[in-house]
């Protein structure tokens, strides 16, 4: 074939090839099909491309040149890290004065001082509240009363992801109970509200702590046990803002519950210390596909200082923007 054919025909490309792969690629060539190395590119090529397609679109929001919070105040949880932190600061940009409760004192006024120092805003504070124990963030409403009278801005955003199955000192599955159930309530879910089944009733403490069946259990990616657990406190995030809407309509307090984004953050560390090829398999796909706790905490900005949200109430929000809920309830 070699001495048939011009040498261009082997596929046009300097390979060491077997004789049957050279046979095959010059045939191929000859005729005009597409080549094995061709066909890979091409295919690699669309994989890319797909994966690409696919990543988030993260719309933008920069309030910074159009709002000012010098004087107003903001309580947020969680702030401490993730998507939390990333929004102190973004507030403490805006010249708010912020009160972060969280149960770490130690951690979470290092990164106070850190934003103070970044932001050249000395109006940031610690104050201590354990989501985990109720009694404690009842100390901590009393303690925010006796410094403020007046509330703008308030930011429920506290989660965690466990892998086993945890319970909070008041009988509370554990991140049921983390859920928090002019001025601005802002409650952070998730798109997972979108997977709890339509037979909840949150007004059974026997059925929030519910173990998860088999059949549940296979049915989420790695098997994670605290998955439809997570989804509960989820869905009752969404469904507790609708209701407090309604309870506070025509009082000036608007209230929006959002999903962030699927953010990498440090909520995600139960399923990467597995191990194994799921951790390795879960590892690129957020490296691929997840978005950042910066893009992550935008759309909990929009809704905490937007204009165009301020007359809206008890509504859903994804990407910075009214989203549609599709729980099954």
């Amino acid at each position: 074939l070699s001495k048939i054919l011009p040498s261009k025909y082997y596929c046009g490309y300097n390979l060491q090839l077997s004789d049957t792969a050279k046979i095959v690629c010059t045939y191929m060539t000859a005729l005009h099909l597409p080549t094995p190395l061709q066909i890979g590119i091409a295919a690699t090529v669309g994989v890319v491309g797909f994966v690409w397609l696919s990543l988030p679109k993260v719309r933008k929001f920069d309030p910074r040149e159009t709002v000012n919070l010098s004087e107003k105040v903001v309580l947020i949880t969680g702030g401490s890290a993730g998507i939390g932190k990333v929004n102190v600061r973004k507030f403490a940009e805006l010249g708010a004065k912020v009160y972060v409760i969280a149960r770490n004192k130690e951690k979470t006024e290092a990164i106070i001082e850190k934003i103070k120092t970044e932001t050249k805003n000395n109006d940031l504070f610690f104050i201590y509240g354990d989501l985990d124990k109720l009694e404690t963030i009842t100390d901590a409403a009393k303690e925010f009363l006796s410094k403020e009278s007046n509330l703008h801005i308030l930011v429920c955003n506290a989660g965690s992801g466990t892998r086993n199955r945890q319970w909070t000192s008041n009988g509370f599955e554990l991140l049921f109970g983390q859920a928090p159930g002019s001025v601005r309530i802002v409650n952070v879910s998730s798109i997972a509200s979108q997977n709890e089944a339509e037979s909840t009733d949150f007004l059974s403490l026997v059925q929030t702590n519910t173990e998860p069946t088999a059949n549940q259990i296979d049915s989420r990616p790695g098997g994670s046990l605290d998955f439809p657990a997570y989804s509960r406190s989820k869905l009752f995030q969404v469904l507790s803002t609708i209701k407090l809407s309604q309870i506070l309509k025509g009082t000036g307090v608007s209230v929006y519950v959002l999903h962030p984004g699927v953010v990498a953050s440090d909520i995600y560390n139960p399923v990467l210390k597995r191990g194994g090829f799921t951790a390795a398999a879960f590892t690129v796909l957020k490296k691929l596909t997840f978005i950042t706790e910066e893009q992550g905490s935008l759309t909990t900005l929009y809704c905490s200082v937007s204009k165009d949200v301020a007359e809206q109430s008890g509504l859903y929000y994804d990407n910075c923007a009214v989203a549609k809920t599709k729980t099954k309830l």
